[in-house]
């Protein structure tokens, strides 16, 4: 017999030699070491695109408009509740002619949120307060530090818009898009905020906004217990049952209960528990996270494209 081996039996114990482990940590210490190399030989593209990238994002960070929060906390003002038992029957007969003598048992927290939020309420609110030139052509003067009109959008002294005047529904979207209304499920506190380049014009608009929607809360109770009254004194006189005289008699006095009510407090949903001030620190932008981002975002993309680039280069020899 020979004792020499053919070379497959050769190669098969030089393979037989190594550990599969060792093999494969060698061939991984060579992938990167060719990683390293292609890397460092480009590292002036990559240095260029990351400094482009990382120059972008500061001069885009200083180019952001600051903006500032301003919020209120609010509390319920008062929960009214009815222990009349005939109130739901006689609320049910009043509301075939339009009256709605249960209003002392709705939620009227949540029909404030939902009035702050609605397109209509803003509208009003815009143009009761004449808010349309600033909202819409407003921008934030650095060397006065105030909101000035800009006069390439509306001409103040005229009072004329020199394009063609927003509308309002662009008005509303606008508003509504810089105002947020939360509560807690747990406290049942509402927070109503503003988020707006001017922190004084979105403290002014906040407390502006809670006074306005307990008013208008207020004039629609006032309304409703007016017309609950005058149908149920109606009612009265139609009937000679002592009984539902009676129960007519506490009705009246539960929307007598309203308009008293509603004459003497001003806070008559919403009371403030901490109301908005100016802001003194902004939210956004955060500018030391943009350029950090922006530089990251430079240098991941530098590599990508060196690795890209040396990729069809060599499918370009090959071929």
């Amino acid at each position: 017999m020979s004792d020499k081996n053919t070379p497959g039996q050769f190669q098969q114990s030089q393979n037989e030699s190594y550990p599969p482990n060792l093999n494969y940590q060698y061939e991984d210490e060579i992938n990167l070491l060719e990683l390293w190399y292609i890397l460092w030989g480009e590292k002036i593209v990559i240095i260029a695109i990351t400094s482009f990238f990382a120059i972008a994002s500061v001069v885009y960070a200083l180019s952001q408009t600051e903006i500032y929060r301003a919020e209120a906390l609010l509390a319920p003002a008062e929960v009214r509740q009815s222990n009349n038992p005939l109130l739901g029957q006689l609320g049910a007969a009043a509301g075939i002619i339009g009256l709605n003598l249960n209003n002392e048992g709705s939620d009227q927290i949540s029909t404030a949120m939902a009035i702050l939020q609605s397109r209509e309420f803003a509208r009003q609110f815009i143009d009761k307060h004449s808010l349309l030139p600033y909202l819409m052509a407003g921008k934030w003067n650095k060397a006065e530090q105030r909101s000035v009109i800009d006069p390439t959008l509306y001409d103040a002294e005229s009072d004329a818009w020199l394009n063609q005047q927003p509308s309002e529904w662009e008005a509303a979207n606008k508003f509504n898009g810089i105002l947020s209304v939360n509560r807690n499920r747990d406290t049942g506190l509402v927070t109503v905020a503003m988020e707006w380049h001017d922190p004084n014009q979105a403290q002014q608009w906040v407390n502006l906004m809670v006074a306005d929607v307990n008013n208008l809360l207020k004039q629609q109770d006032l309304e409703e217990a007016s017309s609950a009254i005058d149908f149920l004194q109606q009612q009265l006189q139609n009937t000679q049952l002592v009984e539902m005289q009676r129960a007519f008699y506490q009705l009246i006095e539960s929307q007598t209960r309203i308009v008293m009510l509603a004459d003497v407090r001003d806070d008559y949903v919403f009371r403030f528990i901490d109301p908005a001030v100016a802001p003194e620190e902004k939210i956004r932008p955060q500018r030391r996270l943009i350029c950090i981002v922006g530089t990251m975002l430079g240098g991941m993309l530098a590599i990508m494209f060196v690795f890209i680039r040396r990729f069809f280069r060599q499918q370009f020899i090959a071929e």
